[in-house]
């Protein structure tokens, strides 16, 4: 859990966007008169809570929901179930805080769904941004507000794909989507593919997806990307005798210099020693079984 946090603004230049407060932790029941000063982004992550605007709209938010709030508009909130009521909440001040809602089209005061990994991305972004040191100075200022967009933007890219139709596995966890990833490297390996394309094929961002990756996996995509090229590699070796090694080595998507150099480091041996000591050994195998 992340414990409110109250950011001092740049004394110098007044940014577009910039962070006013920032935590994650559960929350109790408050009453705002004369609303908050910044505008708000309210993500639940656990519970079920209700907010009441002054004569205007009630609602809950539950988990895996976001609220878009104004700044300034009377309020009240609190959790509405035992169990604890979650929230993680940015107040973003800024120049062009609103024009850019706006532009990206973000809801307001109207509860935003989103699924489990799309929630876990959130949660991890704005742990991201808590942990940003304010004592770093204009540096902090800037990573802050950079942060910010990135993560307005990511809400709206997500209520933009609803928009245009639901995703294929709409339940599934967020292993199931990192072992999409997998497969998604299985089919393209032979392809200049990079990390930031196989995050963005399961709808990850690229440092989200390592993490998340290597967790499930124990290792990091782009070694298991290197590993299923090799392993591809060595299959075309025994079973494509006449295929010269460039060839190969363009077939599972690696320079020619860098295949054999990393093929040596995996097996032992370079390609083509590989390729005869895989004859010798088959040949062999025929002479016994005679």
């Amino acid at each position: 859990m992340l414990p409110f946090k109250l950011y001092h603004p740049h004394r110098d230049i007044e940014l577009p966007l910039s962070l006013y407060s920032c935590g994650l932790h559960p929350q109790h029941a408050l009453h705002r008169p004369i609303g908050y000063p910044t505008f708000q982004c309210m993500i639940c992550f656990g519970g079920e809570g209700a907010f009441q605007f002054e004569n205007g709209p009630s609602f809950d938010l539950k988990k895996g929901e976001i609220l878009l709030l104004p700044s300034k508009i009377a309020h009240d909130y609190g959790p509405t179930c035992p169990e604890p009521w979650v929230l993680g909440y940015m107040g973003i001040d800024g120049s062009l805080i609103e024009t850019l809602i706006e532009s990206l089209r973000l809801p307001i005061l109207k509860p935003i769904a989103v699924y489990e990994h799309e929630l876990e991305q959130i949660g991890a972004e704005l742990q991201e941004l808590w942990r940003v040191d304010e004592h770093e100075g204009e540096d902090f200022h800037r990573m802050a507000s950079i942060r910010i967009y990135s993560m307005l933007t990511y809400m709206a890219s997500i209520i933009h794909q609803k928009e245009a139709g639901p995703p294929i596995r709409r339940e599934a966890s967020s292993e199931e989507w990192i072992r999409a990833s997998v497969e998604y490297m299985e089919q393209h390996y032979m392809e200049d593919i990079s990390l930031a394309n196989i995050a963005s094929a399961v709808g990850y961002s690229k440092q989200h997806f390592q993490r998340r990756f290597k967790q499930v996996y124990g290792m990091r995509p782009g070694q298991y990307l290197q590993r299923l090229r090799l392993l591809r590699g060595a299959q075309l070796l025994e079973g494509e005798e006449r295929l010269p090694v460039g060839v190969i080595a363009e077939m599972v998507g690696m320079e020619l210099n860098y295949f054999v150099r990393l093929f040596k480091r995996e097996y032992g041996m370079t390609p083509a020693r590989y390729r005869i000591h895989h004859k010798s050994i088959t040949a062999s195998n025929r002479v016994w079984s005679i």
